[in-house]
């Protein structure tokens, strides 16, 4: 597996035939109070910070496979402040937006589909189709939310159906599988009911697109039982990350991770009982 470096869109890295770029959609920051099972101090050193808030990365992915230009989530658009750089930094990745022809979703959160639409509500890539995995779609678009569900959950279900409105006809469910030649959706649940990894794989080599595995490296990597107010269900999202972390520390799969450092692309190690974080 190579890898080139880019000053903007990151590190475009050859998993056999297929190409996958690092696009930086900007910086974002996890207010401490957000961690769930650590006490503020602990947090603290664990993300070598002393405020009250720990930064992290957003990331998006373009895979470029047998003559298609498929892009790996869209960012926080317009609407997250310091977001929104995605489509200049795609633009100096020489990726126009009627290029991208298919967009796949990890999930629906809102750093990760804003950026669906433009500032005026249209469609940012007027030529793609979406898929997302038909457990984030039966959550987020056909559940009915009442008063009884958390704000968060109705918020997020609000904006997931505004941003997906102008692809009308053009939204696709998948389940567990191939999507493409030499890529495949594997549901990672817990953060949100349908959080999907994306597995790349020609040649014999392979690199897992894994989403909100991970939000905050120095911290939940050296203890994935610390999640966050953004899991859907906290539980089932710590299970989740410890499984796939036993996974690619095993088959040492490089992996790329939406809010890993820029750009993205690392290694889980096993660090005696636990485990440590390389950059690729």
């Amino acid at each position: 597996m190579q890898q080139r470096q880019d000053h903007v869109a990151g590190a475009s890295r050859s998993v056999g035939d297929i190409e996958v770029t690092a696009v930086y959609d900007g910086p974002h920051q996890v207010p401490l109070g957000f961690l769930l099972g650590v006490e503020p101090a602990e947090g603290r050193r664990l993300g070598g910070v002393t405020g009250d808030v720990i930064p992290l990365s957003v990331n998006c992915f373009v895979i470029r496979t047998g003559g298609k230009t498929i892009l790996v989530d869209t960012g926080g658009g317009t609407t997250m402040g310091t977001l929104g750089l995605l489509p200049a930094n795609l633009r100096t990745a020489g990726v126009m937006p009627e290029d991208v022809e298919h967009i796949l979703l990890t999930h629906l959160h809102r750093d990760h589909s804003n950026g669906l639409i433009d500032a005026a509500g249209a469609a940012a890539f007027p030529k793609a189709d979406v898929s997302l995995h038909e457990e984030e779609a039966g959550f987020y678009l056909d559940r009915t939310f009442t008063e009884a569900d958390p704000e968060r959950w109705r918020n997020g279900a609000a904006e997931a159906r505004r941003n997906l409105a102008p692809y009308r006809g053009r939204v696709h469910r998948f389940c567990d599988g191939e999507i493409f030649p030499g890529i495949s959706a594997t549901l990672l649940p817990g953060h949100t009911p349908g959080h999907t990894g994306f597995l790349v794989q020609s040649r014999g080599e392979q690199l897992l697109i894994w989403g909100d595995i991970v939000h905050l490296p120095r911290v939940q990597v050296p203890r994935p039982d610390i999640a966050l107010v953004f899991d859907v269900d906290p539980n089932r999202a710590r299970t989740t990350r410890q499984r796939t972390f036993d996974r690619v520390a095993q088959e040492r799969l490089c992996v790329a991770g939406a809010h890993l450092d820029h750009p993205g692309f690392g290694y889980i190690v096993r660090d005696g009982s636990g485990y440590r974080y390389e950059a690729a």
